[in-house]
């Protein structure tokens, strides 16, 4: 019995060496058969890298003024620009809304001029193409602008990246010639390019500039042609940057070799042992267990330890080339013995083959117990009796032609069986085919009107089911068209938001340009650059807080704070704004401490945005109330004041970003001091509540207490 152990592993062990051997013939032959180092993939891919970056980065750098007057624009560009945010009647439908106050009215002269000239702007998109095209083209030279920026980059990396390339070229058409090094005779590689050997070209190659895809061959010269040569010095292999390549491949090389020559010897010993040895593998008592198991699951064994001992006999062959020993010994192992599963299992299936029983195969089995399955059994059920009744009204009928007195019998049963059994089948057929229409226009999209629900039979549940799923469609598709709206919506703030003070910056800009101007104007003018300046980092500093706390990508120092006191001092910090304002504060706070666990700096944060909104948003000569007590174990603070604006009704819209109640944005404010707020309390686990009576307008701030 140990005898036979000892062959059968050793039979395993020969045949996972053979199977490694061809396996590695397979993957790595043609990397390793008469090749060199410089014939591998991996310098293939260098040297292939290398020339199709050095002519359109080093060699044949295109004239940026001739790439600009290659661009085109397509009829499908110019109709993509045109329908970017729609159709026309929507465009201007959207630039429309924008514009209206909360009365409904366009409030200034200013914005009804902007407001035209957008509409107008667009309106002339859609009627002339040539304008269209105008701003496609200076989208395009932005493109290519971008490009030359990046090129002078590109060429820094690929020199260094590539430094043991010693290249000598020179422009066959004008006779420029190239070279970044002395070619000697001592080249471990050189290759040649020229009329017989074929010139170095540039090929396409696709550059990423600002999401958009440039192919650099329409940039540049595509007849450019150079001759010349592109070598590795000898040295470089030898105790240069491509020593440890070169070896490396040497080694793997020599691995390769010897793989190949003991797996001949394996092959040659396996199968002069298994001719004399394979009735080892049989096992009496293991294969009357095995034949019976079903057939089928026999079959799925067999085939997942053919696919181990493949997987794992392939695996071993990587760790033999990376020299991971430990991994070789475990991988062996494992081969092994999924080989010797294998053969076990080949020995017994041809022993058994003449024996099979289907009818004992789990698919067989599972067949039959399918085909007495009733999902629904009342329907099961119901479909059995009426093909039951069915039949039998058949067979009577058949009955009444051979035997008229059988017409006493069949007249009763069709009046009371028959006709009843036929009508009820119908009309659920009926009720069916009606609940199918209405799931095929909710598949459409049409959510039409609500399905009568009729008993309480299955197919009434179904009914039951759609209509709420057709509940939930409608509130998807509300949900759907409000958050297509704030998106809109946000787009388009975002864009004035930032656009308004980079208008002023670059219209003082201009006027500082202007020598003739005197000191005191060019001071002005630095002043509102400075003003506007700072608005435009405020914003955007404000818009990366705002989205930071959005995705949770922020971390929150909580230490223990004194509410009161933190409360006590933002009010301090806006006290000269509050004066100025002409609106009066009524501020209750009591003297005793209320402790939490927050973030100061970011609470803080909140307690500011939320008094800066009074002093923005308060109607002048009106009271502000400020309240901070301790209730059941939270701490509530709560602000109010009279709006300057009209609110409207959904208060919720208030904390989405870039929103305000001043419309027609003529605030300063940046419309994401509220959805900052809100954030920050939603990150403590606390809460931000907002609530409108008319023009009073009301918030609440939760948060747990020590």
């Amino acid at each position: 019995m140990k005898h036979s152990i000892g062959r059968n592993i050793l039979l395993s062990a020969l045949a996972v060496i053979t199977l490694l051997s061809l396996f590695t013939l397979i993957k790595q032959g043609r990397n390793f058969i008469g090749t060199s180092y410089f014939d591998s993939d991996a310098f293939g891919w260098q040297l292939s890298e290398f020339e199709s970056s050095i002519v359109p980065v080093v060699l044949a750098v295109p004239d940026k003024e001739e790439v600009k007057k290659k661009i085109t624009v397509t009829p499908a560009e110019i109709e993509e620009y045109r329908y970017r945010y729609g159709d026309l009647q929507s465009q201007l439908d959207s630039i429309m809304n924008q514009y209206l106050s909360g009365t409904g009215e366009v409030t200034t002269e200013a914005a009804i001029a902007e407001r035209d000239k957008k509409l107008a702007d667009i309106t002339k998109n859609f009627a002339d193409d040539s304008y269209v095209e105008q701003k496609i083209r200076a989208e395009k030279e932005a493109q290519v602008d971008a490009y030359y920026k990046s090129i002078e980059h590109a060429k820094n990396d690929l020199l260094s990246q590539k430094e043991d390339f010693v290249y000598d070229l020179k422009n066959v058409e004008t006779g420029e010639h190239f070279t970044n090094g002395e070619m000697n005779s001592k080249n471990a590689f050189k290759k040649e390019y020229s009329s017989k050997y074929g010139y170095l070209k540039e090929r396409t190659v696709y550059q990423q500039v600002d999401d958009s895809w440039l192919v650099s061959d329409t940039m540049g010269n595509p007849f450019a042609r150079f001759e010349g040569t592109i070598a590795i010095p000898e040295s470089s292999i030898l105790n240069g940057p491509r020593a440890h390549e070169y070896k490396y491949f040497l080694s793997n090389q020599r691995k390769f070799y010897s793989v190949l020559f003991v797996g001949i010897l394996a092959t040659v010993a396996f199968t002069l042992l298994w001719r004399k040895n394979n009735e080892t593998f049989r096992n009496k008592s293991r294969e009357e267990k095995y034949r019976k198991l079903p057939i089928d699951l026999k079959l799925a064994f067999f085939l997942l330890s053919i696919l181990l001992t493949i997987t794992t006999t392939s695996f071993l062959g990587e760790f033999v080339i990376s020299n991971d020993y430990d991994m070789q010994i475990i991988t062996f192992i494992f081969a092994v013995v999924f080989t010797g599963l294998t053969l076990y299992q080949w020995k017994w299936m041809r022993a058994g083959l003449g024996t099979v029983d289907w009818k004992r195969s789990l698919i067989y089995s599972w067949g039959k117990s399918l085909e007495g399955l009733f999902l629904k059994r009342s329907i099961g059920i119901q479909t059995l009796l009426m093909l039951i009744v069915v039949f039998f009204w058949g067979a009577g009928t058949l009955l009444v032609l051979m035997q008229p007195i059988a017409l006493i019998i069949w007249i009763p049963a069709t009046l009371f069986i028959g006709v009843p059994v036929l009508v009820v089948s119908l009309s659920r057929m009926a009720y069916l085919n009606r609940l199918i229409a209405k799931t095929e226009e909710m598949a459409k999209g049409v959510i039409g009107s609500e399905i009568d629900v009729r008993g309480k039979s299955p197919i009434a549940q179904h009914a039951t089911n759609l209509n709420e799923l057709r509940d939930r469609i409608k509130s998807s598709h509300s949900e759907q068209a409000k958050s297509e709206r704030l998106k809109t919506e946000l787009i388009t703030n975002v864009s004035h938001d930032l656009r308004t003070p980079l208008t002023s910056i670059i219209t003082y800009t201009d006027l500082l340009k202007n020598p003739s101007i005197t000191d005191e104007e060019r001071a002005s003018y630095i002043a509102i650059l400075d003003k506007k300046s700072m608005r435009l980092k405020t914003l955007i500093e404000d818009l990366f807080e705002v989205s930071k706390m959005a995705s949770g990508n922020i971390e929150l120092d909580r230490r223990k704070v004194d509410l009161t006191q933190l409360l006590q001092q933002a009010i301090a910090e806006h006290q000269e704004d509050i004066n100025k304002s002409g609106l009066e504060y009524r501020v209750v706070i009591g003297t005793k401490p209320i402790m939490s666990y927050v973030d100061g700096q970011k609470w803080w944060r909140v307690l500011d945005n939320l008094i800066i909104n009074t002093l923005k948003y308060a109607l002048p000569n009106t009271r502000v109330y400020i309240n901070l007590d301790q209730v059941d174990g939270e701490a509530v603070f709560v602000i109010k004041n009279i709006a300057k604006y009209e609110l409207g009704n959904d208060v919720n819209e208030l904390t989405e970003r870039f929103k305000r109640a001043d419309t027609s944005r003529h605030t300063d404010g940046s419309g994401l001091g509220l959805a900052i707020a809100q954030s920050i309390v939603d990150l403590h686990g606390g809460s931000l509540k907002m609530e409108v009576d008319g023009d009073l307008f009301k918030v609440t701030v939760k948060i747990t207490v020590i």
